[in-house]
């Protein structure tokens, strides 16, 4: 865990992962680049828009017998709607993404093996491709997709207005992976669905009606 101060306004900013590197501070909505032990201010956030997560920085829960906290959360946004990406730290330091979108969650990871990615622009909706260990993947999406917001600490940089072009496969079994590019690269995740009551959360936020 790293404490840093804000540079707009003094406040305490926690770094609860080594590899995070953007922030926002929770007093004056400052967004922060971390560079080593110096941080740089990159304007304000807006508030993010309200919705109807159970979700929040802080809740916990376990997936596959490990234990994970929710330090961040990317809000995305494309012409057919939103979604959550919520960054989570596990107890061993490993690092994941529960995306939550129209009543789905999904768990993934990052993977560093890049060499069966393709370009973006050979990508069709309908495609079959092979990635990491020759797995075989169906191109179900690919949409133009824009940060709304983001609130906690991110592994990258993620200011409103952010945009990106995100591709969705799956595969049978249950699997799916995500290549995302954008002006910092290209990443890939991939993982599966899950159910939120396997996931035995704590610290969910509470909502009206409920």
């Amino acid at each position: 865990m790293l404490k840093l101060g804000c540079p707009a306004c003094g406040a305490e900013i926690i770094f609860k992962s080594k590899v995070s590197v953007f922030g926002v501070c929770t007093y004056c909505s400052s967004m922060v680049v971390r560079h080593d032990l110096n941080l740089e201010t990159l304007g304000k956030m807006a508030e993010l828009p309200a919705d109807m997560s159970p979700l929040q920085i802080g809740t916990r829960g376990k997936f596959e017998n490990s234990a994970f906290e929710i330090v961040g959360r990317l809000k995305v946004r494309w012409e057919g709607g939103s979604w959550n990406e919520w960054y989570v730290l596990f107890e061993n330091a490993k690092e994941g993404w529960l995306a939550e979108a129209q009543g789905s969650f999904m768990m993934s990871f990052s993977e560093s093996n890049l060499s069966g990615v393709p370009r973006r622009e050979t990508l069709e909706a309908g495609q079959t491709l092979k990635l990491l260990k020759n797995l075989e993947f169906h191109v179900d999406d690919i949409k133009e997709a824009t940060c709304a917001g983001s609130e906690g600490e991110l592994p990258m940089k993620c200011p409103k207005g952010r945009v990106s072009t995100s591709v969705d496969l799956s595969r049978e079994g249950g699997e799916f992976a995500c290549i995302d590019y954008s002006e910092d690269g290209v990443r890939l995740f991939t993982g599966k669905y899950v159910d939120l009551d396997e996931l035995k959360l704590t610290g969910l936020r509470e909502i009206d009606g409920w």
